[in-house]
C-alpha cells in the first residue's frame, strides 16, 4: 500500500478518491429516489428503516455500496493519515496528530449519530448530501493541499510558508535530498573521493589525522 501510494502521489489519491466516492454516493441516491418504495411502518418492522428497493435496481445500491468502500479503502482512508503526519513541523506533529486523530474520532461519533435520524427524516436524500461533500472535499484537495510525497520536512515546511508557488502546481519528487544524493553517487561513480563535515553546533568536528569524515 505504501510503495502504491508513494508512486501514485497524495494529491492524486485524495483527489480521485473524493471525485470517486462522490460518484458512487450520486448513484446510490439517484438509483434509490428513483426506484425505491416508501415503508412507513418499516422494513421487517424496523422502524429505522422507511423504504425499500428490489430487483436490479437494488443490486446497482449493493455494487456501487462496495465500490464506495473500495474507493475509500485505497485512498482517502491511508492516505489521510499519511498526509496529516506529513504537513506538521518536528515540534508540532505529536499535538497535530493528536488533534487529528481526536477530530477523526468526534466526527465519526457525530456521523453515528446524524445518519440514523437522517435516513427517517430525508431518506434518499442523505447520499447526494455526502456526495456533493466528497466534491467539496476534491476541490478542497486541488486548491489547497500541496504535494508532500518524495519531500523531505523542511521542504514540506516551505510549501506552506508565505510565497509558496500554489498547491496546484507543485508535484511528487524532485526533492533537494534525493539530489544531493544522486550527485554524491555520480561522483563515487567517477572515481573522486566524497567526504562529509561533521558539525557541532557553529563549530566543525576536525579528526587529527583528517579534516573530514568519509562517508
Amino acid at each position: 500500500m505504501f510503495f502504491f501510494i508513494d508512486r501514485t502521489g497524495r494529491r492524486t489519491l485524495l483527489i480521485a478518491g473524493a471525485l470517486g466516492m462522490g460518484i458512487c454516493h450520486f448513484v446510490i441516491g439517484g438509483v434509490l429516489g428513483t426506484y425505491s418504495v416508501s415503508v412507513p411502518g418499516g422494513v421487517q418492522n424496523n422502524k429505522n428503516v422507511t423504504f425499500s428497493v428490489t430487483g436490479p435496481p437494488s443490486h446497482t445500491v449493493i455494487a456501487f455500496s462496495y465500490l464506495l468502500i473500495i474507493i475509500y479503502a485505497l485512498t482517502l482512508a491511508p492516505v489521510a493519515w499519511i498526509y496529516a503526519a506529513e504537513v506538521w513541523s518536528l515540534g508540532t506533529r505529536a499535538t497535530g496528530m493528536s488533534l487529528a486523530a481526536v477530530s477523526n474520532w468526534l466526527f465519526n461519533f457525530a456521523l453515528g449519530l446524524f445518519t440514523p435520524p437522517a435516513f427517517l427524516n430525508i431518506k434518499y436524500k442523505i447520499f447526494i448530501i455526502f456526495g456533493v461533500l466528497c466534491l467539496g472535499s476534491a476541490v478542497q484537495t486541488f486548491l489547497t493541499y500541496p504535494e508532500t510525497c518524495g519531500k523531505t520536512i523542511e521542504e514540506v515546511e516551505l510549501l506552506f510558508a508565505k510565497g509558496a508557488p500554489p498547491a496546484w502546481k507543485t508535484k511528487k519528487g524532485h526533492s533537494r535530498l534525493e539530489a544531493e544524493v544522486q550527485a554524491v553517487l555520480e561522483r563515487k561513480r567517477a572515481g573522486e573521493e566524497v567526504h562529509a563535515e561533521v558539525h557541532h553546533g557553529s563549530e566543525k568536528l576536525r579528526p587529527a589525522a583528517e579534516t573530514k569524515e568519509s562517508v
